[in-house]
């Protein structure tokens, strides 16, 4: 177990830890991953974690070349401080490193996803970890952890509420992400039970984030402001600032007014996840659109070779049929995407783009300019979407008709990894495509170690 960090040991004012239920989730929370160790993680949760950090790493690198991320530098990037925008050379204080970089490593779309969270869990979190434990001048190893810590509470705080509020229009993302973000900042700063739950609170009342932004640069600012967010909440609770620590589960709190209400928040779920360590089940993505639109890529894959053994070209198919849950037309059902963000948020065109045989490994796909070709404008009006409410969300079944053939194929892509070596392989090989090209291959290699032995780096300002 470790020691609490002294520099944040304030008095703190507010609700006293007995007294009913008030602490209900908090101490279910804090009990058992405040004190939480390097030791204490099962070596999968740790490879993962590590997995997890070297994805961001990529993602904010490739990403902090994106218009979004020039805005933001352009905007916030005049502060001076002790943290890293990534991929620049410039320093800031915590809370702007956290936004810039949460943002950028969400920019691409292309970071990793979580079920039981409800969208993707790395990009809240670590930015905000990587931060404040820059700020501090912590070892890789107590980063590591308070990332860990991160995702393991925003996991379990969407278990509890559950995905209500995603399908009123909530980015879960953002909504969820503050909370784990303000956990693994909590867990670096060494916070008591009471303190997490002030910590926890103040993040519920900033949880915001719409879906409506999807396609837009909004969406990944979602991700950067759920750092900044949840990262200031810590070290505002660690000062004693106060809050309702039922703000997340009680009357009038993020349940009623975003999910199902508080009567319907899922006691019984979180307390199936004790013992478990949730950061085993990160999705990771291949391809660089939305995650509910791999499926079909995957299934599309499969049918090529299919199609070639049967004579039969990608202009020859006279319709593709697209089956998933219907709760996918709200996420990824642009009908009409007339960029490349758009597209990334469209199953017509993803799968379009598959079929095509064009790269959607590559981030240079999803442009404007491949929504400009007339190839693909042609493939796209020949995708049909359907839906089918006996089909997860990370499923898809695919079917296409040509000269006569019909041929169909299914793929989930919710079920995690059980093979981490092989894992591991194909994210670094997607690092290198994503960062080489940026930082040269010696330097990007050198990330790569670094990242994946996050656990051995003395001090995580040498990341970065």
């Amino acid at each position: 177990m470790r020691r609490a960090d002294p520099r944040w040991q304030l008095e703190v004012v507010g609700r006293p830890e007995s007294g009913g239920n008030t602490m209900r989730l908090a101490n279910h929370l804090w009990d058992r991953f405040g004190g939480l160790a390097l030791d204490d993680i099962p070596a999968e949760a740790r490879t993962v974690a590590g997995q997890c950090a070297l994805d961001w790493f990529g993602c904010a690198l490739a990403g902090s070349r994106e218009p979004l991320s020039g805005i933001l530098r352009d905007e916030l990037g005049g502060q001076a401080g002790p943290c890293s925008i990534v991929g620049t050379g410039l320093n800031c204080p915590p809370g702007v490193a956290a936004l810039v970089n949460g943002a950028a490593s969400h920019a691409l779309d292309f970071d990793d996803t979580h079920s039981m969270m409800g969208g993707h869990p790395t990009v809240p979190v670590f930015p905000a970890a990587l931060a404040q434990a820059q700020e501090m001048g912590a070892s890789g190893e107590r980063l590591l952890v308070a990332f860990v810590v991160g995702v393991e509470v925003e996991s379990r705080v969407g278990a509890l509420i559950g995905g209500a509020a995603y399908r009123k229009g909530w980015h879960s993302t953002s909504t969820i992400g503050v909370h784990g973000a303000a956990a693994a900042a909590c867990h670096l700063m060494g916070a008591r039970n009471e303190q997490f739950a002030h910590a926890l609170g103040l993040a519920a009342s900033q949880a915001s984030g719409l879906k409506a932004n999807f396609g837009t640069m909004t969406k990944p600012f979602h991700a950067g402001h759920a750092a900044e967010r949840g990262l200031l909440s810590a070290r505002l609770a660690m000062r004693g600032f106060t809050s309702n620590p039922e703000a997340v589960d009680g009357r009038q709190g993020y349940a009623d007014a975003a999910a199902a209400g508080h009567e319907a928040v899922n006691w019984q779920r979180l307390k199936e996840q004790d013992g478990r360590f949730l950061i085993e089940d990160t999705l990771f993505k291949y391809h660089a659109a939305c995650y509910l639109t791999h499926a079909a890529i995957e299934s599309v894959g499969r049918l090529r070779p299919q199609l070639a053994a049967a004579g039969v070209s990608a202009g020859d198919v006279e319709k593709a049929i697209v089956t998933v849950h219907p709760g996918l037309l709200d996420i990824c059902g642009i009908p009409e995407p007339k960029t490349g963000l758009e597209a990334k948020f469209s199953l017509v065109a993803t799968t379009s783009l598959a079929m095509l045989g064009i790269d959607t490994t590559d981030t240079g796909t999803f442009v404007d300019a491949t929504l400009d070709d007339p190839e693909v404008a042609r493939m796209i009006d020949r995708v049909e979407v359907r839906t089918d409410r006996g089909l997860g969300h990370t499923q898809a079944r695919v079917e296409l008709r040509a000269n006569g053939h019909r041929l169909e194929e299914f793929h989930d892509t919710g079920i995690p990894a059980t093979d981490l070596e092989a894992q591991g392989a194909k994210l670094a090989a997607k690092m290198t495509g994503l960062t080489a090209p940026l930082l040269g291959a010696e330097a990007s290699d050198r990330l790569r170690e670094l990242s994946l032995g996050l656990e051995a780096v003395g001090d995580v300002r040498e990341l970065c």
